[in-house]
């Protein structure tokens, strides 16, 4: 808990290990992705290629660009990119222990978090292009959905995880977010608010897997990254990242939100939940206002299915993170409630503020804004008593052991 509130952190990172793909990844497809290559002939972080492309465009649109010196970490920090953590030692105890699980949760417990949602950081740009053969997208969602579900299993209760699905074949996606759900335990699946080999969240491609999740009562959620080769913010920024960075969390999150709407997904699916994470949030009512304002002109005309306004559908299906710093939190739940947002630490990531995002939060804004945004995950996941007595006392049982 965080000064006695409950804290479901709804998008938490890992780091997954360089041996992942090794030791999870069906041997049928090991020869189609590489890692780099130490001196030692062991695997390291860096550039993974798949089928001789690589899976993030960040160092291909930025590679006249070399960093700057002592700026760079490359434990922590993503490509050319300085970093509110590096070389600050405050992930000197994730790195030494290799981000292992134990780790995590002592992650979870400098921020005082109940139950995180653990999602990937090398696994968002995985899958993150056009035209991959859908076998092998699934083949290496496989591998990190088993690898993430035995990471979790240091603590089950205080940590779940979001199943990455294969956006290359919605027949595909829906059989593994079934093993996902009824095998491993996960609580939701993401994926990127990317147009996916023309298919784009509006289009009735998607209402298997839509009405799956309902089926399931799991969560979807939406998570962006940078440098993805299917993205445009490449065609119109190219190599400076700064751009890409701050248009692609935001703009294609609004994108995606706006297809939803409009496309009535959430008409034809109720009980649908949907997160839109690691974007901020302030962007939400702007949205919902823009298209409320076109609505009596084209309801009728082109969207004659919709019986209620874009903010009821907002309010009734939908939360979107904030991170906890940003000043514009407490004016943004004025607009669409604070019990429709949840809170992302982003640990580990070169832009996260860990370990004082539930600090930030509560010197933002009120104490009672701040106990239904860190209680927003709860009801994004659809976590009740019975997940938090669990988690307080896995907890409690890891304190004897801890003590020893």
């Amino acid at each position: 808990m965080k000064d006695g509130m409950r804290f479901v952190d709804c998008d938490m990172h890992i780091m997954e290990p360089v041996d992942l793909f090794d030791r999870y990844l069906d041997r049928e497809f090991r020869d189609r992705v590489t890692l780099p290559i130490g001196a030692d002939g062991k695997r390291t972080r860096g550039m993974i290629v798949i089928d001789g492309q690589p899976t993030t465009y960040d160092l291909e649109t930025q590679q006249h660009r070399k960093p700057h010196r002592g700026i760079v970490k490359s434990d922590t920090s993503q490509p050319l990119s300085g970093s509110r953590i590096a070389n600050s030692g405050r992930l000197d105890f994730a790195i030494e222990r290799e981000y292992d699980s134990e780790a995590q949760i002592m992650g979870m417990e400098m921020e005082g978090i109940d139950i995180a949602v653990l999602f990937p950081t090398m696994g968002l740009s995985l899958l993150a292009r056009d035209g991959m053969d859908p076998w092998l997208s699934l083949a290496l969602s496989q591998a990190y959905n088993n690898w993430v579900h035995e990471f979790c299993q240091h603590s089950p209760d205080q940590m779940k995880f979001a199943a990455m699905l294969p956006p290359h074949d919605v027949n595909l996606a829906c059989a593994e977010l079934v093993r996902c759900v009824t095998e491993l335990g996960a609580v939701g699946s993401f994926v990127r608010p990317n147009c996916v080999d023309g298919h784009f969240w509006h289009s009735n491609y998607w209402n298997p897997l839509f009405a799956l999740h309902e089926e399931l009562d799991v969560t979807l959620g939406f998570h962006e990254g940078t440098g993805a080769a299917y993205s445009h913010m490449n065609v119109l920024y190219g190599e400076n990242r700064f751009y890409r960075h701050v248009a692609s969390h935001w703009i294609e999150m609004q994108q995606a939100l706006i297809a939803m709407l409009i496309g009535g997904v959430f008409e034809f699916y109720p009980k649908l939940r949907v997160g839109f994470l690691e974007a901020q949030n302030s962007w939400v009512p702007g949205i919902l206002t823009r298209i409320e304002w076109d609505y009596p002109q084209y309801r009728d005309s082109h969207a004659p299915y919709l019986s209620l306004t874009p903010r009821e559908y907002f309010q009734r299906n939908c939360w979107a993170a904030v991170e906890g710093s940003e000043p514009e939190i407490e004016a943004t739940a004025s607009l669409i409630g604070a019990d429709r947002m949840c809170i992302s630490t982003d640990y580990p990531h070169f832009d996260s503020n860990f370990p004082n995002v539930a600090n930030n939060l509560l010197a933002n804004v009120t104490k009672e804004t701040a106990a239904n945004i860190f209680m927003g995950g709860a009801h994004l996941y659809s976590f009740g008593e019975e997940h938090f007595a669990k988690a307080a006392q896995a907890v409690e049982n890891s304190r004897p052991a801890a003590a020893e």
